[in-house]
């Protein structure tokens, strides 16, 4: 497992909030391009050389919405950043581009956890390495 805190070989390209949880599945432009507009608050305007891209997400969920499978998740969130989606989804946030495709080659790892929320909400958290 790769420690992504690690400074010395990963670098933090971005950290957002999605004040909900979007799985794969129909509507999938629309729910991409709600994942961008979240992740434009405060986005990098210059990002950091890196070799290839991992996905941090932890979700909260409310125990009185319908079952989630949490491998739906990630999917959504790492086509969000790809050239290839972005220009398909004719996106207002085509600055957010980390990658040409979202394969081996550009997005190599992400990880997941998920845990009930304490009030009731659904949010998805969002963090964004770069490997130096």
């Amino acid at each position: 497992m790769w420690d992504f805190t690690d400074t010395k070989k990963f670098v933090l390209v971005h950290h957002f909030m999605i004040p909900k949880i979007y799985t794969w599945g129909e509507g999938e432009p629309r729910k991409r391009e709600e994942i961008r507009k979240n992740a434009s608050i405060d986005f990098p305007v210059k990002l950091p050389k890196c070799q290839w891209y991992a996905f941090c997400m932890r979700i909260k969920r409310s125990r009185f919405d319908r079952p989630l499978d949490i491998e739906n998740v990630p999917k959504l969130i790492i086509d969000a950043f790809s050239k290839g989606i972005v220009d398909r989804d004719e996106s207002l946030h085509a600055n957010l581009v980390l990658y040409s495709d979202d394969d081996l080659e550009h997005a190599r790892a992400f990880q997941v956890e998920a845990d009930f929320s304490s009030d009731g909400t659904n949010s998805t958290e969002v963090w964004i390495y770069g490997k130096r």
